[in-house]
């Protein structure tokens, strides 16, 4: 009779304690309860910084070509290639018998810019009156050639001179960008123009004059004529962005840049980030030689322009220098272990947060960007919050009480040295 009596409430017993424990640690146990967390942090405001070295070369502002019919129009050379000149300097006398020649193919030039000018000023009319009343997917093109014919007594002179002013509205998204291609090329034909009118302003057309202050920087046929290339006084950054870094660098983004010949770095801004391949060039050829990786595309360079806050005078064109591209910045912001982030899409995820009372409650958060191993979080976190990471917290339907690790702080040896062995015995005598 007591064995199966003691059976019986064993049975029982086990059952009633199995009961309990399916209640309170199943899946659907409604039961509330505390877990143990043993990892946590409680965030603090830091500034963050995600940069991008680049190898970059020091280039002009501007660039002004002077045309030449060919060199049997010049007499005397008046420069060679890196004298500086002013606004006006002459270049190179032409030859008594070709003068005349050369002024009637600068007038047949000066023509034709101008109707470029007025073509390209009317694309760019068209334009913001379709951004005003169109939709963004609408375009607008404006193609203005001309090609001029001089005769003359001794030869028939061509001036070909051709501004593709055409943007597609619906490839770029937005009239703006489409503006701002039509008004680059304005610039461009309109530069043109100074030059030559600064060729027609000289009586008797009798040299080849700078219409900009500058370095003569090469002396070369360029499509068939004789080019004259000046650089600007004025000197920028220039760098390549590859495919794969096209996206992160923005314009106004800011740059620390430093180099030989610099007492220490100073601070510039991306000012322009190119749209299409860079053409050939020699600080093209040159940055390939400074950065030397392979690339899946040959064509994937795009040019960056970076403008320094401060004058790089005593720094020679083709100069290299280091330049640090800040892509991403954050200032007084929160950061937490990226691993601790979970149904994360695109800059989306989620955190657990313990709220007063002690619950971790999962909390929506917008990541910035990722530093190494750390998310920067911008919205959903502030300084303070305690966030915690427990992968057993996800199989939770509600915000369960946590607890933390029990502090334990042990004193250094000398410190219990210096307390004194009679200290000790008071406090163990009480």
């Amino acid at each position: 009779m007591n064995k199966w009596l003691t059976i019986g409430i064993s049975v029982a017993v086990s059952a009633f304690l199995g009961a309990n424990a399916i209640l309170l640690f199943s899946d659907k146990s409604v039961i509330s309860k505390d877990v143990y967390v043993h990892d946590y942090e409680r965030l603090a405001a830091g500034d963050f910084e995600e940069s991008l070295p680049k190898e970059s070369l020091v280039a002009p502002l501007d660039t002004t070509t002077v045309y030449v019919e060919s060199e049997d129009t010049i007499q005397d050379w008046l420069v060679k290639e890196g004298d500086a000149v002013k606004a006006g300097d002459e270049l190179a006398t032409l030859n008594t018998s070709t003068a005349d020649e050369q002024r009637e193919v600068w007038e047949s030039e000066k023509e034709a810019l101008e109707r470029q000018v007025t073509e390209i000023n009317a694309t760019i009319s068209t334009l913001q009156s379709d951004r005003a009343t169109a939709q963004s997917t609408s375009s607008s093109t404006g193609n203005a050639t001309d090609n001029v014919t001089e005769n003359t007594d001794d030869q028939t002179v061509n001036v070909d001179v051709n501004v593709d002013v055409g943007v597609d509205v619906s490839q770029d998204g937005a009239f703006a960008q489409a503006i701002a291609e039509a008004e680059q090329k304005l610039s461009e034909v309109n530069q043109q123009l100074q030059v030559v009118d600064a060729q027609l302003a000289q009586e008797g057309a009798a040299a080849i004059i700078s219409p900009v202050e500058g370095i003569v920087s090469t002396i070369r046929d360029k499509n068939d004529r004789l080019a004259i290339e000046i650089y600007s006084i004025d000197k920028i950054i220039v760098t390549y962005a590859t495919d794969e870094q096209w996206q992160d660098v923005q314009v106004d983004d800011r740059v620390r840049l430093q180099a030989d010949g610099m007492e220490q770095s100073i601070e510039g801004t991306v000012t322009q980030v190119s749209q299409v391949p860079a053409q050939d060039s020699e600080f093209l050829t040159a940055y390939k030689a400074l950065d030397p990786k392979d690339h899946k595309n040959p064509l994937a360079y795009y040019e960056v322009r970076i403008q320094p806050k401060e004058p790089i005078t005593n720094l020679p064109f083709g100069n290299n220098t280091n330049a640090m591209v800040l892509v991403n910045e954050a200032q007084q912001a929160v950061a937490v272990q990226s691993a601790w982030l979970n149904n994360r899409f695109d800059n989306k995820a989620g955190a657990h947060v313990v709220n007063k009372y002690g619950y971790a409650v999962k909390t929506p958060v917008t990541i910035a960007f990722d530093l190494k191993t750390r998310s920067v979080i911008t919205e959903g976190l502030k300084v303070g919050s305690v966030v915690v990471y427990e992968p057993q917290i996800n199989d939770y339907r509600y915000a369960p009480a946590i607890f933390y690790p029990m502090p334990i702080a042990s004193p250094s040896w000398e410190s219990a040295k210096a307390f004194g062995w009679k200290n000790y015995l008071k406090y163990l005598a009480r």
